[in-house]
């Protein structure tokens, strides 16, 4: 197994807009993260059915550490290219302090190495505050050079 530093994510918003959301009742929210990918246990030649976990520590703007972020992902497609292009499952969890925030998603890897594609996600749920949290996000490449790294932005509705 291959295993990459620590994953580190900054929180750099919270729950803002809190107005009523017109179809549901529910408060939207706004939640930005940026992440440095830093934990890979991923093989370098993965093969369908196999898994990983990738994950780390969490971060506000200022730096200040404010929880942690683990993915398992599930191997759904390999290509014969070299390196193989790698297709995923993955299910997630920020824990935001005592709270999480719970996600799931297809990710495309040109190479497990240079990290995935950016991709959509959903907010599957959580506990706490995002206990009855659903919508959904994007994860946009945000690491320069041989740094992963990604900006997270979910749209949530809580009731």
């Amino acid at each position: 197994m291959q295993v990459q530093p620590w994953l580190v994510v900054a929180l750099t918003g919270a729950l803002v807009g809190a107005g009523a959301a017109a179809d549901t009742g529910g408060r939207e929210a706004t939640v930005e993260v940026l992440s440095k990918r830093t934990l890979m246990s991923a093989a370098v030649n993965p093969v369908v059915g196999s898994g990983f976990v990738s994950g780390g520590e969490l971060f506000d703007a200022q730096g200040a550490r404010v929880g942690d972020g683990f993915s398992h992902c599930g191997v759904v497609a390999v290509s014969v290219a070299v390196p193989p292009a790698v297709t995923t499952h993955c299910t997630s969890v920020f824990r935001l302090g005592d709270e999480e925030l719970h996600l799931s998603g297809r990710r495309h890897y040109r190479s497990i190495a240079a990290g995935f594609d950016d991709t959509a996600v959903a907010v599957t749920g959580g506990t706490g505050a995002y206990a009855n949290a659903r919508g959904e996000g994007r994860a946009v490449r945000a690491g320069s050079g041989a740094e992963v790294g990604y900006r997270f932005t979910f749209t949530l509705v809580t009731d």
